[in-house]
């Protein structure tokens, strides 16, 4: 029944009378000829997208011109974790749960990721900050010329940097490469930064 539709599809679809097919259609099909028939660009490409269609579900490629219909949209991206977190933040740090995420209004864009942050007496202040200003191959002049690549900071000397997360920082939030690269090309100066 399909390999006979669709037969009569591709006749129908060089010719130009529906009459020629000589192959009962089913009346959606029939309907669409009719309509391309007429003239309507729009009816031809359903057309063509709907053989396309049935040629591929029998197991045959369709031939030059008739595709089958587009896949369906990619799922939405997960919403953000559940957290005291404005929807307004561009970055989010959870210090009791060691991880940190960015976010687009109510949508989860990056993360979350594993991070650690200030040890005791260096402690990573909670609240709300804006990226102030952010530095590629930054290095910590008040601890020995210490490695910060990649450097966001969003309240007076701490940022945001790449470091080894398994060890705690002078109040940093420290990630691993990938991370802390993602966070420097997302975030710009002004965004918010929510700590709690």
């Amino acid at each position: 029944m399909v390999a006979g539709a669709v037969a009569a599809l591709l006749i129908a679809g060089t010719s130009t009378s529906a009459a020629s097919a000589q192959v009962p259609l089913p009346p959606e099909a029939q309907q669409v000829l009719d309509q391309a028939l007429a003239g309507s660009v729009q009816a031809d490409a359903d057309l063509r997208t709907a053989a396309g269609g049935w040629l591929e579900s029998a197991g045959i490629t369709p031939p030059p011109g008739f595709v089958p219909p587009p896949a369906a949209p990619p799922p939405p991206p997960d919403p953000t974790p559940q957290s005291p977190c404005p929807r307004t933040a561009a970055a989010c740090v959870d210090l009791d749960g060691n991880r940190t995420w960015l976010q687009s209004g109510e949508r989860l864009s990056y993360g979350p990721v594993r991070m650690s942050h200030g040890r005791v007496g260096w402690e990573t202040p909670r609240g709300t900050f804006q990226v102030t200003r952010k530095v590629r191959h930054e290095v910590s002049r008040l601890f020995d010329d210490a490695p910060m690549p990649y450097s966001v900071y969003f309240v007076g000397g701490i940022a945001f940097h790449e470091g080894d997360p398994a060890y705690e920082s002078h109040g940093c939030i420290r990630m691993d490469r990938p991370a802390a690269a993602t966070y420097f090309e997302r975030l710009q100066v002004g965004d918010t930064v929510v700590v709690f």
